[in-house]
C-alpha cells in the first residue's frame, strides 16, 4: 500500500481510532483495488446499483441530481477520506440516487461488500465506526427534510450560520461559487444574489466578494 492511499484511509471515519500500522495490517487481509478518475470522469450515474464499498483517497467527487427541467443540481462534494454511498451498499433498493463525477483528478479505493463485512467483523472499532457513519447520514437527511418547509432566505441564513461555526470566524469564506451555491439551493443565481442583497440591506451581513462578514443574522429573519 502506497503512502497516499494509507493517508486517505487514515482520514476515513471508517478507520477512526486505528493507527496507520493497524490499518495496513487489516487491509492486508482483504482484497481491494484503487481506481483512477480524471477530472470530469463519471464515477456512476443515477439509477446504477451500488455494488462496491468505495472510499475517496485523493481528490474530490461531486454528486449531482438532474431536476425535472433538466437543470443539474449539485448535492454534495466528497473529499479524501469520504465513503461514497455507504448507506446503499447493503440496502435492498441499492440504486444511486445521484450521478457522481470527479470534480478533480481523483483516486478511489474499492472493496467488495464481502471484504467490507470482513473488516467489520475483524475489529469492533470499525463496526462501530460504520454504525456511526450511517447514523450521521440519517441525522443529516433528517435535518435536510426539516429544511424543506423553510424559505430560501431561512435556508441561506442557516447555511451561513453553519459556515460560521465551521470556520470559527465572523468573516466566512464561501466554499463555492455563487452559481454552485444557487444550484445547491435549487434556485436561479439572480434569486440567490437578491437574497444576499436583502440580508445585507437588513444589516445581517456585509458582502465582501467571496467573503461574507456576519454581522447579525437574526436581522435577516
Amino acid at each position: 500500500m502506497d503512502i497516499d492511499t494509507l493517508k486517505g484511509l487514515a482520514r476515513c471515519p471508517l478507520f477512526g481510532g486505528l493507527t496507520e500500522e493497524e490499518i495496513v495490517g487489516l487491509m492486508h487481509t482483504v482484497r481491494y483495488r484503487v481506481v483512477n478518475y480524471r477530472k470530469g470522469g463519471i464515477f456512476t450515474y443515477a439509477g446504477t446499483p451500488c455494488v462496491h464499498a468505495d472510499i475517496v483517497i485523493d481528490g474530490e467527487m461531486k454528486a449531482s441530481l438532474v431536476g425535472p427541467t433538466g437543470r443539474v443540481i449539485r448535492m454534495t462534494m466528497h473529499h479524501s477520506g469520504n465513503m461514497l454511498a455507504p448507506a446503499f451498499l447493503f440496502a435492498h433498493d441499492n440504486l444511486y440516487p445521484v450521478t457522481v463525477e470527479a470534480a478533480t483528478d481523483a483516486r478511489v479505493l474499492r472493496l467488495s461488500p464481502d471484504c467490507l463485512e470482513q473488516l467489520l467483523h475483524a475489529d469492533p472499532r470499525i463496526a462501530m465506526n460504520f454504525v456511526s457513519i450511517l447514523s450521521n447520514i440519517i441525522a443529516y437527511l433528517t435535518k435536510k427534510v426539516g429544511m424543506l418547509s423553510l424559505t430560501v432566505r431561512e435556508k441561506l441564513i442557516l447555511y451561513l450560520e453553519e459556515l460560521q461555526k465551521q470556520q470559527h470566524t465572523d468573516r466566512i469564506l464561501l466554499p463555492m461559487s455563487r452559481q454552485e451555491l444557487a444550484d445547491m439551493f435549487a434556485i436561479q443565481k439572480y434569486s440567490l444574489q437578491r437574497c444576499l442583497n436583502e440580508l445585507q440591506d437588513a444589516g445581517a451581513i456585509k458582502i465582501e466578494g467571496r467573503h461574507i462578514h456576519i454581522k447579525n443574522l437574526q436581522n435577516g429573519f
